[in-house]
């Protein structure tokens, strides 16, 4: 198991914590389709789906497709390079 733990860096952190969000925004998708919603529950339920939505599923697609995920790419780069150089 120690040596499960070592092998983990922060980008299967990263993979792991975004399949279980983007996982959860499609659960919690079909479940409110198939459940109806009591009416007084509707604007908290609407207020709670769009953070998840918005806040949780939209960081995810963000990082992965946006501007984090090229900044990421150069700064895997200009490492290689650092460690070229070195040797």
């Amino acid at each position: 198991m120690s040596e499960f733990l070592k092998k983990i860096t922060r980008s299967d952190i990263r993979h792991v914590l975004s399949i279980i969000i983007v996982l959860g925004c499609f659960v919690l998708l079909y479940i409110m389709t198939l459940k109806p919603v009591p009416p007084e529950n509707k604007d908290l339920l609407n207020i709670v789906c769009g953070f998840i939505f918005g806040g949780g599923f939209g960081g995810v697609i963000g990082f992965f497709f946006g501007s984090s995920k090229g900044e990421q790419e150069s700064k895997q780069v200009n490492e290689q390079k650092e460690q070229t150089k070195d040797q």
